[in-house]
This record gives C-alpha cells, sequence and structure tokens, in this order.
C-alpha cells in the first residue's frame, strides 16, 4: 500500500523526448591564404611611449626612494635599539614595555 505522498509520482526510468539523438559536427577552419605584399598593413608600434608627467612621476619616486634608503643607512641597527630602548624608558608605568635587546 503506498503512502498517501505517492499520489501523482511516476515511478520508472526517465525517458528521453522523442525524436532522433543527433551529434553535432565540428566546423573545421579554413586555411589562411598567404597574404600578399600589397595588401600588407602598416606595423603599428607597440611600445608605449610614457608622457612627460609620467616621467615626472617616475623621477619623484626614484628620489624618495633613494632618501628612504640614505635616512635608514644614517643609523645603525645598534644605534636604532638604543635609541628604541631610551625612548621605553621615557615611558609612563602604565605603557611599561620590556626592554629590546640586540
Amino acid at each position: 500500500m503506498g503512502s498517501e505522498y505517492d499520489h501523482g509520482v511516476v515511478q520508472g526510468s526517465l525517458k528521453l523526448k522523442s525524436g532522433k539523438v543527433s551529434k553535432k559536427t565540428k566546423k573545421r577552419k579554413s586555411k589562411r591564404r598567404p597574404e600578399s605584399p600589397s595588401l600588407e598593413r602598416p606595423k603599428v608600434s607597440t611600445e608605449r611611449t610614457k608622457t612627460e608627467a609620467e616621467k615626472r612621476h617616475e623621477e619623484v619616486l626614484k628620489k624618495r626612494k633613494l632618501e628612504q634608503i640614505e635616512k635608514l643607512a644614517e643609523k645603525s641597527h645598534q644605534e636604532r635599539l638604543k635609541e628604541f630602548n631610551e625612548l621605553l624608558e621615557q615611558t609612563p608605568e602604565q605603557h611599561d614595555m620590556p626592554r629590546v635587546g640586540g
């Protein structure tokens, strides 16, 4: 005996719609004919030239990077650690942090 939920349920395997099942054939690509020299298009350069503003921007970036490198090279690692530890000693007790060793 079926349950009340079986009403209207089709039993068995699924069936395909009627009609032939046909395979699609691949389209063949046509071979390109070599172009004659008279039909050649003029070659356009693919290199992108930079505008004056772009050149100036790159120069400014290079200059800033060099300044940053010089600033870092002024002090050794040991000097920076010493300076940092002095800063930590000056802070109040509630912000107390352990000293950094080098």
